[in-house]
């Protein structure tokens, strides 16, 4: 299944990614890898599901539908639940020219609500 994602404008530096989805058990990718020797730190993220199902968050999608590292989770959320995370001391370093991706155990309307920086 397909995820949207929007990036609303930044006052200074780095990025926002807004990704939403009805499905994102195939793995659905919020922020594209950067370029060699580059890093994705993840600042903030929220999660939204409206289904009773587990979300991770991971790096990479080298094999389709299965994320190369999980970072983040299974995290199983209730119905209508939402999370969220502040990633303090510099934030969540993603390994250099690897992508931010989200994977679930099922179908259920998810948003995904991410801030960082690419350095």
């Amino acid at each position: 299944m397909a995820i949207t994602v929007t990036n609303p404008a930044v006052g200074k530096f780095g990025f926002f990614a807004n990704g939403i989805t009805a499905n994102a058990s195939g793995t659905e990718e919020l922020v594209a890898a950067p370029a060699a020797g580059l890093n994705i730190y993840v600042d903030h993220l929220t999660i939204s599901s409206d289904a009773a199902i587990t979300i991770s968050i991971g790096e990479g999608e080298s094999v389709p539908g299965t994320p190369d590292t999980t970072l983040l989770g299974p995290v199983p959320f209730a119905v209508n639940q939402s999370i969220q995370w502040n990633f303090l001391n510099g934030g969540m370093k993603l390994t250099a020219a690897k992508s931010l991706v989200v994977d679930a155990s099922g179908a259920g309307n998810i948003n995904v609500f991410v801030s960082g920086r690419i350095n």
